[in-house]
């Protein structure tokens, strides 16, 4: 058995949920991605994953697993790339699409690490919103927030994020601070109107197995996760933001969280994604290897909460009409 492959396919199907997805981005069969991944259970001695009609999902060992065979992963990616012959170190141009929040809070503040070590290569970086940019704007990776859709794509999962709640100390002072999810009725809400045109007024929380859905009361709805955050730090309502990002607000007190001990559902997930035709350019590995490399770090210094999930479902609102979530089931149906 060739373990490593059979490492490669395990991390990828986790990531992606099913075997399918993990044979698109490595070009092979369906039926080859499950014997090996079943190879290296049975030398295990354990179950990697759950299967059903639905799709994959982690055992327990599997989440012990998949934590420390992508690490390994990403470790012999950088030990094969570090010693390879001269004259093989990539150079050229690199054309990457970063979403804009994930740029600014996790990747630029990184970015001289990449063009140091790769002198040869000019990074041409743009602001993108959606998949559909890869093509628009002939990219060669995007680095994407929220649900990959199935098409053909490589795609590589960078991390799952987690929401928090919080608002700043004297918008807390003023009206004091929830004790509950259901609390959040209360209290003035700051929206994100999600790309499609949906607004998330509808806010799911869970604790052990209680979970509890709040539709919040919004004074203010943005496009802009920015324009949020800066609204939140001038007291004027409660916000919802992913974590990363968020760390420099809470050392220095300009935002308190809430409900720590609640996770707050529907977090997007952060992944690259890039064309089949590219699997092999030297170029594009080098800079998603930087990139698990980053995210790698960033999960190290996690503020304190509620774990995040591996993977979070896809919502119903994820890539539907506009509107806000809410009214969509106050009417008795999805978006559509």
């Amino acid at each position: 058995m060739d373990k490593l492959r059979a490492i490669r396919y395990f991390n990828r199907a986790a990531e992606g949920g099913s075997f399918a997805t993990a044979a698109r981005q490595f070009d092979v069969s369906t039926p080859a991605v499950a014997h090996l991944v079943g190879a290296l259970e049975r030398e295990l001695g354990f179950e990697l994953v759950h299967r059903s009609t639905r799709g994959l999902s982690l055992t327990a060992d599997g989440e012990r697993y998949y934590e420390s065979s992508r690490k390994l992963e990403a470790d012999f990616n950088e030990l094969d790339l570090r010693f390879s012959p001269r004259g093989t170190k990539p150079r050229g141009t690199l054309t990457v699409g970063i979403r804009s929040p994930v740029g600014r809070h996790c990747i630029m503040p990184r970015i001289g690490r990449f063009l140091e070590r790769y002198p040869d290569v000019e990074l041409v970086a743009k602001p993108v919103t959606t998949i559909q940019d890869i093509d628009a704007m002939k990219l060669d990776v995007a680095v994407l927030m929220g649900w990959p859709p199935e098409r053909d794509l490589v795609v590589r999962h960078l991390v799952q994020t987690r929401h928090v709640v919080c608002a700043s100390p004297d918008y807390w002072k003023r009206n004091g601070a929830p004790k509950e999810p259901e609390g959040l009725r209360e209290h003035h809400c700051l929206l994100y109107r999600n790309v499609t045109g949906v607004v998330l007024d509808r806010w799911s929380f869970r604790k052990n197995s209680d979970t509890r859905t709040v539709d919040v009361g919004s004074c203010f709805v943005s496009d802009d996760r920015h324009w949020l955050e800066a609204a939140a730090c001038a007291g004027v309502g409660v916000v919802r933001l992913f974590d990363f990002g968020l760390g420099h607000y809470l050392a220095s007190g300009a935002l308190i969280p809430v409900l720590t001990e609640w996770e707050s559902l529907e977090a997007p997930t952060i992944f690259a994604a890039y064309p089949p035709r590219l699997r092999q350019s030297k170029l594009v590995r080098v800079f998603v290897d930087f990139l698990i490399e980053v995210f790698r770090e960033l999960e190290s210094e996690r503020i304190p909460g509620a774990d995040a999930l591996k993977s979070v479902p896809k919502p119903q609102w994820y890539g539907r009409a506009h509107g806000r979530h809410s009214a969509y089931v106050a009417r008795g149906r999805k978006p559509a």
